[in-house]
């Protein structure tokens, strides 16, 4: 086997909770060209999925993460703006995206012909495709900026890296202006709780108009829409609250986010004297987060009007839906089309799936289970020597001090194990998990950086969070007292 991923040395970039057809939301051969007619280079992820247990290991070679980082600095060497202008396109098009979306429905699905089905599923991800180069920037370039913004805070502003000041300034100056459809959705909640409380309108009413407006949030790509039952509930605890003055008061600085926002941020810029440049530096990164987290939405968004193309599909293949899954998108289509097998496919496929790039990152391929199962062994072999006797340590994403029994969470169907007052420990948290992290006093995740979906959803609820503490899912037990102190990014065991 030939395959430049043996001879290039590797980066992980974590473990998702996907099968391969969710992949092509990022990872196959469009998603490749739409970043590179965006960002002015191709991107190709390399990805092996555990069938059995429906996770996907996701690297990327050093060398591309490098090349990425040389072509940020190229975009903005002649104008210190031009990366932002870029991200900022995303706003634009979001709308658009979804407003496209919402034509891509079918009141009978059983009606419409093979090709009539596969033209709507083509289009669905074809959008989700162009949408989420945004979400594969933030995601690939976060570690880009991290230097940077450590050297303008400590040698510039002169504030020491451990310090709750350095904190403060650092997650207020990289805040989105843009409020987060995570912090949209909790001010709805909070006014329709308003609503029911002031008898201005009824608890069912409140949880339908809720559903209505917010129910494709946390689908991702397979996940259960929110009900006016999930509603009902949510706003019943909340109303039983003592919660008076403070909701309101929460309400308010929500419903008023962008100018608080806006104002605490010209206040450190004015109070720190930072020079126009540096504080671009944090501008770029809250939008590459806030584009990152967002076109996750729109992933959910896309993946609510593709829950029952899926039906449809697996039932025209013959399959479980968990099966047309297994499948990859053009896979699907042939299938579909009498041109495949897709039972074959699924049989030859096993428990390992590997997909990636040829060097050029133009070309995409499938690899074989022989060809996969020798690439994970190898590569994750190699990962464990160059990292063999390093402390694990955590990043903070979001931070503060608690304490609470640990929750492991490796998939989000697992997400009724946590209650209020528990620990969310998992490998990644994506948008289907937010049902947990509504609940959970704190988030520890194996993977990601300050951009990730925990690390902002964290900042965003104001809870502790750390990142990147590998083994997370191994060092700790169900169940377990942990106290978590993200500020230092360290966890201690309390009791077995």
């Amino acid at each position: 086997m030939d395959s430049h991923y043996l001879k290039e040395p590797m980066f992980k970039m974590g473990v998702w909770a996907l099968l391969p057809a969710d992949l092509g939301n990022w990872h196959e051969q469009d998603s490749s060209h739409y970043f590179k007619k965006t960002f002015g280079i191709y991107k190709g992820t390399f990805n092996i999925g555990d069938i059995k247990n429906g996770y996907q290991h996701a690297y990327f070679p050093v060398s591309y993460i490098n090349k990425l980082h040389n072509r940020i600095s190229q975009i903005n060497k002649k104008d210190y703006r031009a990366l932002s202008r870029i991200l900022k396109q995303f706003y634009k098009q979001r709308p658009r995206t979804k407003k496209a979306l919402d034509k891509l429905t079918a009141k009978n699905y059983h009606a419409l012909t093979d090709e009539q089905l596969i033209k709507m599923f083509r289009a669905n991800r074809d959008l989700i495709h162009r949408i989420t180069i945004y979400d594969q920037f933030g995601w690939i370039a976060e570690h880009y900026w991290e230097k940077l913004m450590q050297n303008i805070l400590v040698k510039k502003l002169s504030l020491p890296k451990t310090s709750a000041e350095y904190q403060r300034v650092l997650f207020a100056l990289v805040k989105p202006e843009e409020i987060s459809t995570t912090l949209e959705e909790k001010r709805a909640v909070l006014e329709q709780a308003i609503a029911v409380k002031t008898k201005k309108r009824s608890l069912p009413a409140a949880a339908e108009i809720l559903a209505k407006k917010y129910g494709w949030m946390p689908v991702f790509t397979y996940g259960v829409p929110w009900t006016a039952k999930h509603y009902k509930e949510e706003l019943s605890g909340t109303v039983k609250q003592a919660f008076a003055e403070i909701t309101r008061e929460e309400y308010l600085k929500l419903k008023n986010y962008t100018k608080m926002r806006n104002k605490e941020f010209n206040d450190i810029v004015k109070t720190y004297k930072i020079e126009p440049r540096d504080a671009q530096v944090f501008v770029d990164f809250g939008l590459a987060l806030d584009a990152r987290n967002e076109a996750e939405y729109v992933v959910s968004y896309g993946g609510y009007y593709l829950l029952p193309m899926y039906k449809e599909l697996a039932r025209r293949l013959k399959l479980t839906e968990r099966q047309l899954r297994v499948l990859y998108e053009g896979e699907i289509v042939s299938s579909l089309r009498g041109q495949t097998d897709a039972k074959k496919i699924i049989k030859e496929r096993g428990d390992i799936t590997a997909m990636g790039f040829d060097p050029s990152m133009k070309h995409f391929k499938i690899f074989t289970e022989k060809e996969a199962r020798y690439l994970f062994k190898h590569i994750e072999a190699r990962l464990k020597k160059e990292t063999a006797g390093v402390e694990a340590s955590g990043m903070c994403a979001s931070p503060g001090k608690v304490t609470g029994p640990a929750r492991l969470v490796p998939t989000a169907e697992q997400n009724h194990k946590v209650k209020p007052g528990d620990i969310l420990i998992t490998y990644a948290t994506t948008v289907d998990y937010l049902p947990a992290m509504k609940k959970a006093a704190a988030f520890i995740t194996e993977a990601g950086g300050l951009t990730c979906h925990a690390a902002v959803v964290a900042r965003e609820f104001g809870v502790p969070c750390i990142v990147s503490l590998r083994d997370a899912m191994k060092k700790f037990k169900d169940g377990q007292e942990i106290e978590v102190n993200a500020t230092e990014g360290k966890v201690k065991i309390l009791g077995r």
